[in-house]
């Protein structure tokens, strides 16, 4: 066996210690500093080297990382191992270097801590890896029954595990997966491939049938005279017959529970097929799922069907249609066979192949699953087709047992059943989230119930949603439901319970941070309204392009926001609706607010109070309120703004509104903060966190995790207040908050500036600096200019430090903000009067 060792030049003589230990097991290395002559074309020879070396060990360091030769060297090495079904790769980690995400599962030595252990190892695979192969090559006098599976590619790593527990020791093991998962084919494939390592290999299917048959059947491949012999009788007389030998029985695709009694024991081996995950007589560790293609493996399969140069001149639309079957081996594979009689546009007919036509001679995909399908119990194909009209991309379990009409007992035990069957697919156990494969959900919405169905799922999520202020967390879970369900009803005509359905939908989004969804959903509801003239038109397009606007706001989004607005203003002031028209106008003012041009987002806010005093509002009136508090705090006005607020206050308490009674809170905590009231600030801050955990606020959450850390820093309590900054910073990446993002970098570089960790101070400032030029946050921008002068100045750069704080006080005087413009003009005259001192 030769083995090429590819690595960096820099680890030379680390490889070359490998090599002579190779070289001691009669392994032959392959190093190109030593098997190439000067002269010799390198990229011709290395080539070569790969191809003759039935094994390659990839030395990872970050020089080898930097290297461009280990890269194609390694890639190389994986095309192998797809194409030859076999395990060709392995990775010896010799200093710590973050691997390519396609190697992460191919490290099998670590030579980090301990060197001689990392060799020894990777020795070790090798030898294992010379044995497999000679027991895969000797001569037998085995006859295996069928035939040796044509155009088999990838599952090296099944493979190897075979033969692991298989040949390596006798053992059992199980390989489990959906229908056309390909268990039955790999099974073949390896008793194909190593079967001189046993005195006889015997493949036994088993089916829907029951013990009696199966038994009389394997008695006849074994040869074994049963006539006359109970059914016990004649098993345990092929179990005897097994056991006798080093043998490997395959039991393919089991149903029957009652197959324990075929069961050899050592020294023979067993391997079962089934789409069954458990099993009584197999505990949990030898049982190993057998799941979809890699997508190299789905291209190796239609390199296999079709030219080479047809698949790279249209892999893209290739890929996309392995993608779009899941990558299941066996529609993947009928797939290929049915475009290979294609001889139009390839592209095309791989992008309109209909799922439902995936028929050869050999391969009947719709069948599989159909039979798969009819052979569950009435409760379990209740529970599959209610799945399959619930979201793809993942389903909260209650919903769709819901709509199955099931009890929850009922229920649970359908989806023990389906999952066991590798029917359904468990996503997340604890939050009862599951997923159907996209083929079997396809296969299920052509029954003659779906629009039933569908109806079901509509009006159990209306059910839901009508109780969201109680419900919120089980909404939350299905929001990525409301589209499919708006789609049905309007397709019905139901045009009322569509808005009803969105604004429910969008709401609940907004409130939990789910700003992605809630974008999709008013997205969903602006197409079905979009080019149409009415009245009712009208109203839903401004209502959508008002909510959009809030969410492009908290994303920093503001132009984009303010365009929306603008035509959600235009849409009102034709219609003559007051209520959404002062609605916009307090949005207007806020990104007004943003921008920093108070005086006309004070304008708004006024409009905005006047027409919700007109009609009788309170609701909005709170919210106007809020706003104009916000602006009288940056004019430094700060008992007219905490006057402000508590009639904001009040307001909410009589209304019950929780969402923008946390928001006065937290405004209020400022102005305290400002006046030095920290404790009570802090009070304030406590309420508010309270309450945005019990509506699943995120955005606020941030807020208030954000505000208690600058209190905690005036305390001198810096290490919990980094604390509270992570969780904000986590928060504003996991909702998008890009505003709050900037502000969190900014107070995290405060922190660390005080510790005097200069350069992650500084990284961070220029994070803030990018995000708030990126927003358009100028009053933000001059607080991080404050901060960079100051950080400046500690590294000893008076000029940089200078200008930076210049531009603050350009930025601070601009927006009219007395009190941060003064602390900038006192940094910079005690700037001014150090440096009269040092001349």
């Amino acid at each position: 066996m030769r083995v090429f060792l590819s690595h960096s030049t820099k680890d030379k003589a680390f490889v070359e210690k490998l090599a002579g230990l190779l070289r001691a097991e009669e392994i032959e290395p392959w190093l190109c500093e030593v098997d190439l002559d000067i002269g010799h074309d390198l990229p011709v020879e290395i080539s070569k080297g790969l191809k003759e070396c039935e094994l390659v060990v990839l030395v990872w360091s970050p020089e080898a990382a930097a290297s461009p030769w280990t890269e194609i060297e390694w890639s190389a090495a994986l095309h192998r191992e797809v194409s030859e079904s076999r395990t060709v790769l392995a990775v010896l980690m010799l200093r710590d270097c973050a691997l390519p995400e396609i190697l992460r599962s191919k490290i099998f030595a670590d030579a980090r801590t301990d060197p001689e252990k990392g060799l020894r190892d990777i020795v070790e695979w090798a030898k294992r890896q010379r044995a497999m192969r000679g027991q895969a090559a000797a001569e037998t006098t085995v006859r295996l029954r069928g035939r040796e599976p044509e155009g088999f590619v990838g599952r090296a790593q099944y493979l190897d595990r075979l033969h692991a527990e298989l040949v390596e020791r006798p053992g059992m093991l199980l390989l489990y997966g959906s229908p056309g998962s390909g268990k039955s084919t790999l099974a073949l494939q390896f008793a194909w491939q190593f079967r001189s390592a046993f005195e006889a290999v015997v493949v036994q299917t088993c089916g829907q049938r029951g013990v009696d048959a199966i038994a009389a059947e394997l008695a006849g491949q074994l040869q074994v005279d049963g006539r006359g012999l109970a059914p016990e009788r004649v098993m345990a007389a092929c179990r005897d017959r097994l056991e006798g030998s080093r043998s490997l029985l395959v039991l393919d695709d089991v149903w029957n529970g009652d197959l324990e009694g075929l069961i050899p024991g050592a020294p023979a081996s067993v391997l079962f097929t089934s789409r069954q995950r458990r099993w009584r007589w197999i505990q949990p560790a030898h049982a190993l799922e057998v799941v979809s293609f890699s997508p190299e493996e789905a291209e190796s399969v239609f390199r296999g069907y079709l030219q080479a140069e047809t698949v790279d001149q249209h892999r893209e639309a290739l890929l996309e249609l392995a993608g779009r079957v899941g990558r299941l081996p066996i529609a993947v594979v009928a797939a290929a066979d049915l475009l290979g009689g294609q001889f139009g546009p390839l592209d095309q007919a791989a992008r309109e192949m209909e799922l439902d036509k995936l028929r050869t001679e050999v391969h009947d995909v719709p069948g599989l699953l159909g039979e798969a399908v009819g052979a569950q119990r009435e409760p379990d194909r209740k529970l599959l087709e209610a799945m399959a009209v619930c979201a793809p991309e993942g389903f909260w379990l209650p919903l769709a047992g819901e709509v199955a009409g099931l009890s929850e007992a009922e229920r649970d035990q359908a989806r023990d059943r389906l999952i066991n069957a590798s029917l359904a697919r468990v996503i997340d156990q604890d939050r009862q989230r599951f997923q159907l494969h996209a083929l079997l959900r396809d296969q299920l919405r052509r029954s003659a119930s779906l629009a039933e169905l569908q109806e079901r799922h509509a009006a159990a999520l209306e059910g839901l949603f009508r109780d969201r202020e109680r419900r919120w967390r089980e909404c939350r879970e299905c929001l990525e439901e409301v589209n499919p369900a708006l789609r049905f009803l309007w397709e019905r005509g139901a045009a009322d319970r569509v808005g009803q359905l969105s604004h429910w939908g969008f709401s609940v989004a907004w409130r939990t941070g789910e700003l992605g969804v809630a974008l999709r959903i008013l997205k969903q509801e602006e197409s079905f309204w979009a080019g149409r003239e009415d009245r009712r038109a009208k109203h839903s397009l401004q209502r959508s392009f008002g909510n959009q606007a809030l969410i492009l706001k908290a994303w920093g989004r503001l132009d984009e926001a303010m365009t929306l607005h603008k035509k959600q203003e235009a849409l009102c002031l034709e219609l003559g609706e007051q209520d959404s028209l002062q609605i916009g106008y307090g949005n207007l003012a806020g990104i007004l607010a943003a921008w920093g041009r108070l005086d006309e987002a004070m304008a708004l806010y006024k409009k905005q109070e006047a027409l919700c005093l007109e009609l009788g509002n309170k609701d909005s009136l709170q919210l106007s309120y809020g706003g104009q508090a916000l602006i009288l705090k940056d004019w430094g006005r700060l008992d007219e703004a905490i006057a402000l607020h508590k009639r904001e206050e009040a307001l909410c308490l009589e209304l019950g509104n929780k969402d923008s009674l946390q928001r006065s809170h937290g405004n209020q905590a400022l102005i305290l903060q400002t006046w030095g009231r920290l404790d009570e600030a802090m009070a304030l801050l406590k309420k508010k966190e309270a309450l945005c955990l019990e509506l699943g606020n995120k955005d606020s959450l941030q807020r208030s995790y954000g505000n208690q850390a600058l209190i905690l820093q005036t305390w001198g309590r810096l290490d919990e207040a980094l604390a509270l900054h992570k969780k904000e910073e986590a928060l504003c990446l996991e909702l998008g908050n890009k505003d709050s993002l900037q502000g969190s970098y900014g107070n995290q570089a405060a922190i660390l500036l005080a510790w005097r960790r200069l350069d992650e101070a500084m990284a961070l400032l220029q994070k803030q600096e990018e995000l708030c030029l990126e927003l358009g946050l100028k009053r933000d921008l001059g607080y991080c200019y404050g901060n960079w002068g100051l950080l400046a100045r500690q590294q000893g750069d008076g000029k940089l430090g200078r200008e930076k704080l210049e531009a603050a006080l350009a930025i601070f005087t601009a927006l009219g903000m007395p009190r941060q413009r003064e602390e900038v003009e006192a940094a910079l005259r005690k700037r001014a009067r150090k440096g009269t001192r040092r001349e």
